[in-house]
């Protein structure tokens, strides 16, 4: 199997690249095989495509422009368009597959987003998505740190779900209600990232911080990514990336099938 650590962490900030690793192991474990033509709902800027999936035949769908933009400089869409999820500008099963990485977290209004998703892919077929569970923000390190200090925790989680744009940290049980609900089977659902790892996700994006900056005046996320301080974390970060998925985690990675109605 590709190693898929080193490429995002010279391509991503820290925080972003210890996860989009893990979840493009995932892809290549569990969905190494998906049928063509396929859509990606919320593709944003194109890097996790052009790691994780390169050469596919890959339609994406985001409704940030400029992010639409920059997956179209990195030329890994065989089509893209600035789109809503909850009316995607398809006929009915036109795709044999559509995949969505760590996004329907953020969508509202999210079962009529997965309503169109099941109606755009052939009965049958796949659909592989990963998303924020209900302990991500409960096991956060600012979560747990004022909780040990006889604070209110619940401060830290509800101000990083908001700055995060998470409307939806749901359940194992209740996102796959809400899929099965919009027509699809759950076939797996693996959870992965540990509250150890989830802690040290929460710590990173202070550390990285100055990538904000940079992404801002240049558009880049780092300015010199073979020689960037992403590569001090490597040795930690290849021991987790490693390690086999915990019995439960901070996010959920479903491979679910469209159901014939």
């Amino acid at each position: 199997m590709p190693d898929y650590l080193r490429p995002h962490l010279v391509t991503l900030p820290i925080h972003r690249a210890m996860i989009r690793s893990i979840e493009a192991r995932l892809f290549a474990e569990l969905a190494p095989d998906l049928p063509k033509p396929i859509i990606d709902i919320g593709s944003g800027d194109g890097t996790f495509v052009q790691i994780a999936l390169p050469g596919k035949q890959i339609v994406g769908i985001d409704p940030r422009v400029s992010d639409t933009h920059e997956a179209a400089r990195r030329n890994v869409y065989t089509f893209l368009c600035v789109a809503d999820g909850a009316a995607l500008p398809f006929g009915d099963a036109t795709f044999a597959s559509a995949i969505s990485n760590f996004v329907l977290e953020h969508v509202v209004p999210l079962d009529q987003t997965l309503r169109e998703i099941a109606r755009v892919v052939q009965p049958g077929w796949l659909f592989v998505a990963s998303v924020v569970g209900d302990r991500f923000p409960r096991e956060l390190l600012g979560t747990r740190l004022l909780n040990r200090l006889g604070l209110n925790g619940s401060w830290y989680r509800e101000w990083f779900n908001r700055i995060s744009c998470h409307y939806n940290t749901l359940s194992r049980a209740e996102w796959s209600k809400r899929f099965g609900q919009a027509g699809f089977t759950v076939e797996v659902c693996r959870p992965y990232i540990s509250d150890t790892l989830l802690k040290l996700f929460d710590f990173s994006h202070y550390y990285g911080a100055p990538s904000l900056i940079t992404r801002a005046l240049t558009r880049r996320w780092l300015l010199a990514p073979p020689f960037n301080p992403n590569l001090l974390w490597e040795p930690i970060l290849r021991r987790i990336y490693e390690v086999p998925a915990p019995d439960d985690g901070a996010c959920y990675f479903f491979v679910l099938r469209r159901r014939y109605d």
